[in-house]
């Protein structure tokens, strides 16, 4: 019997991804590619002809990355590799829970889900649930919130423009398409993971301690061609329109697993070392911004986002953002974490720079005065791209303070993007220092919690297409409104007194009227007696469940006492349904961070006129009020609040006050949510963002 006739694909599989390696070697065949690229083409080598089944192992090994220096033909036989999976469908199962002996787990311990074991006792290869098992389907977006905040959902939106082969200008109808490699997000430490599982529901449910999200896939970026001599129209955040902007695209389509560790108990009260995974996952993000002309002020930034499991189970979500400053500290702080993870546009960060070996940015003459400091080697022949430079880019007071933050840029004659990128950060609160600057310390102590977040992301240009017109900053144009155009003022706004006004006309039992029948019909209650000594109402929300409205309050005094109740409207005036009290200090008193704002009445108006906000508007409005699903209230956040996922605003120093909206209803077997937040100071739209999913 020859060699080949005892290859099958089973005792193929069991074989480690770095033996499949030697077997192609030795039969000279190509050796880079996933566990089932070199299975099949090690049984098509050998003239085994069966079904292509799925591995289990679909994890990138290294020899897929590209190498800069090193091999130079074998690594543009890997590119060639890596490129040609851009047109091929790659199948992936989870694995089933299984139990391996010791013997056994040595045996496999080098393959890409092996599970590594705890004490020397046998492991357990743990299988993540998929989306479809989960109770609240919309919550299995951990890829989603971890890639909305730290992989673009910003994208070019929070880069700020600086006054510099001079790297080349964007332009209209620019385009680049890039492959994403070697790229991962990972967070260490339960504090830190606490608060992104927290905030994303069941689907991190089982993990503890630490998680790992690894991805791989492809990608553009593109400036669109408009009809108004390649800008286009938009509106902002106060919904006014007549605004000509430079219309700015990035996509993303990523494999995406995860792998974590697991609880040892049910009761979720010690982490053990057993691992779970979850592969398989597609992540696809289409992300839109709006940079006005004129002033270059990001105006509107709409990010849709898919996220199927294995079982093919989709959710779906659309987010919109408007200026960065209403996101207050986390706004602070994602220019930050989105500057280095999606294409840099060179000239908005070089400016008129000249690109050579040896320059940099403490040269005399560039009068450099950003954070990021980078300096240019020698030029190369890149394999892949040809003649680039190589830059070094870091960021000094993340450097100094807490963690690192570092990009290599590949930057070729005439492109307006890297034709290659590589950024690498790590944030650490452990790992600060009393030399950080005073914002940067504070926003870390406000919005990071303990534990460490790394992130790397790897792009490599595929192909590139060169608009013909470039884009004309500080345009001077005509039909944009004036500043304090349509913008409502301070003669409008109110003060408190128990709770922010209300003076509603298309709701009836406003706040005002809640407040008085509660003062008068439960005068000893703790919510009545808090208002009398000083306390106010922080958070409430109406919304009419049957045929009468009610609002949920959440109140707090002057000894930091609080608590909540349900007060609903009724034949005798009102009727508490329910009522809960907080341990001490869980909610601090803070009258004097409160600042005056506009009534309820004046913001629901605006956002219920179709013509400010037509996207948003056909969810939460039916005919001129809101729709009967729709729960409306507002919120107070202070700077105690660790504001880093909720996405409302919050700022330091000072409190914010934001009117909320939200709709949950189930249509045509899907469940649908969507939620707004709005600055009840300016008038501003912040945020407002659309969640789909199956429905169980």
């Amino acid at each position: 019997m020859t060699e080949d006739d005892s290859i099958d694909r089973e005792s193929l599989t069991s074989n480690t991804v770095a033996k499949l390696r030697e077997i192609c070697k030795k039969r000279g065949l190509l050796v880079s590619g996933k566990k089932s690229e070199l299975v099949d083409r090690i049984l098509e080598d050998a003239g085994v002809v069966g079904s292509v089944e799925a591995s289990e192992d679909n994890d990138w090994d290294e020899g897929d990355a590209l190498v800069m220096d090193d091999e130079p033909d074998d690594t543009r036989e890997r590119v060639d590799q890596v490129i040609s999976k851009i047109h091929s469908v790659v199948e992936a199962e989870v694995v089933d829970a299984d139990i391996l002996s010791a013997e056994s787990n040595e045996a496999r311990e080098e393959e890409a889900v092996v599970v590594v074991s705890e004490d020397d006792q046998p492991s357990l290869v743990i299988s993540m649930p998929s989306i479809s098992s989960l109770g609240d389907r919309w919550k299995a977006l951990a890829a989603v919130v971890v890639v909305v905040i730290l992989v673009g959902a910003a994208t070019t939106v929070f880069l700020q423009r600086s006054s510099g082969f001079e790297v080349a200008k964007l332009s209209y109808g620019d385009e680049m398409d890039f492959q994403v490699i070697d790229s991962s997000i990972n967070i260490d430490g339960e504090e830190m993971l606490s608060v992104f599982r927290d905030s994303t529901g069941g689907i991190l449910e089982p993990a503890c301690g630490e998680v790992s999200m690894d991805m791989d896939g492809t990608g553009s970026v593109s400036v669109t061609e408009g009809p108004n001599s390649g800008a286009v129209e938009t509106t902002d955040s106060l919904g006014r329109t007549g605004f000509l902007a430079a219309e700015k695209r990035i996509r993303l389509d990523l494999d995406v697993d995860f792998e974590g560790r697991t609880w040892r108990d049910d009761a979720k009260t010690e982490c053990g070392n057993i691992r779970w995974v979850m592969s398989g996952n597609d992540l696809s993000m289409e992300s839109t911004s709006w940079v006005e002309l004129e002033k270059t002020e990001v105006k509107r930034t709409d990010t849709s986002i898919s996220f199927s499991d294995v079982d093919s189970v989709t959710t779906n979500a659309r987010t919109v953002t408007y200026d960065s400053a209403g996101l207050g500290g986390l706004g602070a702080l994602l220019p930050t974490l989105s500057f280095p993870l999606t294409p840099i546009e060179l000239h908005d960060f070089f400016g008129e720079a000249v690109i050579k070996e040896g320059a940099r940015s403490s040269d005399p003459d560039l009068g450099w005065n950003s954070d990021w400091k980078w300096e240019v080697k020698k030029e190369f022949r890149d394999d892949t791209h040809g003649l680039v430079y190589p830059v070094y880019l870091n960021h000094e007071e993340i450097g100094r303070c807490y963690g690192h933050a570092t990009i290599l840029l590949h930057l070729q004659d005439g492109s307006p993007w890297p034709v290659k990128q590589v950024a690498d950060i790590r944030l650490d609160k452990a790992l600060q220092t009393n030399d950080c600057d005073f914002l940067v310390s504070t926003l870390s102590d406000e919005l990071l919690p303990e534990g460490t977040l790394s992130i790397t992301m790897t792009y490599s240009s595929i192909s590139s297409y060169t608009g013909s017109r470039e884009i004309d900053w500080e345009r001077n144009y005509l039909g944009s409104p004036n500043d304090g155009e349509d913008r409502p003022g301070t003669s409008t706004k109110r003060n408190w007194v128990d709770s922010m006004w209300d003076d509603s006309e298309i709701r009836q039992f406003d706040m005002e009227e809640a407040v008085s029948c509660l003062k008068s019909k439960y005068p000893n209650s703790q919510a009545a007696l808090a208002l009398e000594s000083g306390g106010y109402i922080w958070r409430a929300s109406w919304s009419r469940p049957t045929s009468e409205p009610e609002w949920n309050m959440s109140w707090v005094d002057e000894d930091d006492d609080s608590g909540w109740l349900v007060l609903q409207r009724s034949s005798e005036g009102c009727e508490m349904s329910s009522t809960g009290s907080n341990d001490r200090g869980e909610v601090t008193w803070n009258r004097d961070s409160i600042p005056s704002t506009q009534t309820l009445s004046l913001l629901e108006t605006r956002i219920l006129d179709p013509e400010r906000y037509p996207d948003l508007s056909q969810y939460v409005q039916s005919g001129e009020s809101w729709n009967l699903q729709a729960q409306v209230g507002y919120r107070l956040s202070v700077t105690e609040d660790n504001e880093v996922l909720s996405l409302l605003p919050g700022d330091l120093g000072d409190g914010k006050v934001t009117m909320t909206a939200v709709r949950e209803w189930e249509q045509e077997g899907r469940e649908r949510s969507v939620d707004l937040a709005m600055d009840s100071e300016t008038g501003e739209m912040v945020i407002w963002w659309l969640i789909d999913s199956p429905s169980e």
